[in-house]
C-alpha cells in the first residue's frame, strides 16, 4: 500500500519520543516494513533535518509543516476559543498544513491517509481516498477527570469547558474516518456510545525491546521512580499529588526512603519539592537506568486516557508496580498478582512499603508482569495489527467502489468539520 502518515508533532528518535511519539514512531516503523510511506508532520526545520537523518531513507517523501508560534499567541488562542464555545482541539488547524495535503495528495497516488490524532478531522481530505486515524486518548473524558481533579476554581472552569465543548467538536472529528483506532477497550466504549456505527478497533501499545535488554544496574534498596513528560497535565498533577499525600506517609513508614522524579519539562511546584529525598531529573537521554535503580515503580495517576507506555516499559524491566486504577487503565495487570493497586494515599503508602520489604513479593509480581509485557505487548506484534486493519479498510473501499461505480465515487473532497 501507498501511505500517507499525519504527525501531528515529529515522530523523532530517542531520547526525543516523547508524549505521542512513544507510539506513533514505532507504528511508523513497523508500516514501513510493510508499504510505501510517505510522512507529513507538524515540526520545527530542525526537527525535519533530524528526523530525514535518521528515518528519510525509510520513506518515499518527507515533508513538516512549521507551527511553531509564542506562547502568548497560543494562550490567547485558547481563550478566544473556550470564550466562543469551541475546544483547543481546533488550534490544530493552519492552512500551510491543508495546502500540503492538498498537495501531496495530487501528486502522489496514496491508497490510505492515516492519521496519528482525530483532531486532523478538521481538514479536508480527497473523497477518493479511504481515511483512517489513531485516538491515543479520549480527549473530552481526559478534560473531565482533570476537572474532577483541580485545586483551582480557574483550572476547574478551564477544563470542565474545554471537557464540554470538545465532546462535541470530537465525536464530529471522528466521524469522518474510515477507521478509527484506540489504545484501550474502555476508550473504544467511551466512543461507540456516540458513534454506534463508525469502524472502531482497538489495538494496544506495545513495550520497546531496549526496555527488554538487561542493564546490569541493581535496584537501591528504599527507592522509587516515576518518569513522564510533565508538560502532560496528569503527570505533573499525579507527582505533586504523590509528593504531598503519599510520600509523606511512607516516610512515617520507612524513613530511608526517596524517589527519582525523571522526565522532560518538571513543572516550578516540582522543582520547588526537590530534596535530597526528591530527585528531579529533568530531561536525560535515557531513562532505563534510573527505572533499574528503583526499587518500586509508581503511577500515581488520578487523570488521563489511553494507555500508559510507563507501565510497559516498567513490566518489561522488572519493576514491580504500584498504581492507581487510573494508573494501568487498559493494560492487562492484576492486583496482587502483577501489581498492587492503591487509590488512597493511605493504600498507596502501606502498598510500597510493603513491597520494600518483601522481596518474594516483588520476584513475584514482576515474573507475572514480565511475562504479561512479553507475549501481549510488543510492538511489532501490535504493528502487525495495525497494518492489517488499514489493509481492510482499503480493500473494502475497492470492493465498494467496484460495486458503486458511480461516476461521483471518485471526485470531490471529504469536508473539514
Amino acid at each position: 500500500m501507498k501511505i500517507l502518515m499525519l504527525f501531528s508533532s515529529p515522530p523523532l528518535p530517542p531520547p526525543l519520543d516523547l508524549g505521542g511519539t512513544k507510539r506513533n514512531l514505532p507504528f511508523f516503523l513497523e508500516l514501513v516494513k510493510y508499504n510505501d510511506v510517505s510522512v507529513l508532520a507538524f515540526g520545527t526545520p530542525e526537527e525535519e533535518q533530524l528526523f530525514r537523518s535518521t528515518y528519510g531513507g525509510l520513506c518515499d517523501e518527507v515533508r513538516f509543516v512549521n507551527w511553531n508560534r509564542p506562547r502568548i499567541l497560543k494562550a490567547m488562542q485558547l481563550l478566544w476559543l473556550l470564550g466562543t464555545g469551541r475546544s483547543s482541539l481546533r488550534m490544530i488547524y493552519r492552512p500551510a498544513m491543508q495546502q500540503a495535503i492538498n498537495e501531496m495528495a495530487a501528486q502522489g497516488r496514496f491508497d490510505l491517509i492515516h492519521c496519528c490524532a482525530q483532531a486532523f478531522g478538521l481538514f479536508r481530505f480527497p473523497a477518493d481516498i479511504p481515511v483512517t486515524s489513531d485516538a491515543h486518548d479520549v480527549n473530552y473524558d481526559k478534560s473531565r477527570r482533570i476537572a474532577e481533579n483541580a485545586h483551582s476554581l480557574l483550572s476547574k472552569i478551564r477544563w470542565s469547558l474545554e471537557g464540554r465543548f470538545g465532546k462535541r467538536e470530537e465525536i464530529a472529528l471522528c466521524r469522518k474516518f474510515d477507521l478509527l483506532t484506540t489504545t484501550t477497550e474502555r476508550d473504544c466504549q467511551l466512543f461507540r456510545k456516540d458513534l454506534p456505527d463508525l469502524n472502531m478497533a482497538v489495538v494496544q501499545n506495545g513495550a520497546g525491546k531496549a526496555f527488554f535488554e538487561e542493564l546490569g544496574i541493581q535496584p537501591e534498596p528504599f527507592t522509587m521512580v516515576f518518569t513522564g513528560l510533565f508538560i502532560y497535565l496528569p503527570n505533573s498533577d499525579g507527582i505533586l499529588y504523590f509528593l504531598d499525600e503519599v510520600f509523606p506517609r511512607i516516610l512515617s513508614l520507612e524513613p530511608q526512603a526517596r524517589i527519582y522524579v525523571v522526565g522532560k519539562s518538571p513543572t516550578r511546584q516540582m522543582l520547588a519539592r526537590a530534596s535530597e529525598k526528591v530527585i528531579v531529573t529533568g530531561f536525560v537521554d535515557d531513562v532505563r537506568p534510573y527505572m533499574a535503580r528503583g526499587q518500586v515503580f509508581v503511577i500515581p495517576l488520578l487523570a488521563g486516557g489511553g494507555i500508559r507506555g510507563k507501565a510497559l516499559e516498567a513490566m518489561a524491566m522488572k519493576r514491580p508496580i504500584v498504581t492507581t486504577t487510573i494508573g494501568v487503565e487498559g493494560i492487562h495487570l492484576r492486583h496482587e498478582e502483577s501489581a498492587l493497586f492503591a487509590d488512597t494515599p493511605d493504600a498507596f503508602a502501606k502498598a510500597v512499603v510493603r513491597l520494600f520489604r518483601d522481596p518474594g513479593l516483588r520476584d513475584r509480581l514482576t515474573a507475572s508482569a514480565f511475562a504479561t509485557a512479553e507475549s501481549s505487548y510488543i510492538w511489532e506484534a501490535k504493528g502487525k495489527e495495525l497494518n492489517a486493519l488499514l489493509r481492510s479498510v482499503v480493500e473494502a473501499r475497492a470492493k465498494k467502489t467496484s460495486l458503486n461505480p458511480s461516476p461521483a465515487a471518485n471526485v470531490g473532497e471529504r469536508k473539514a468539520v
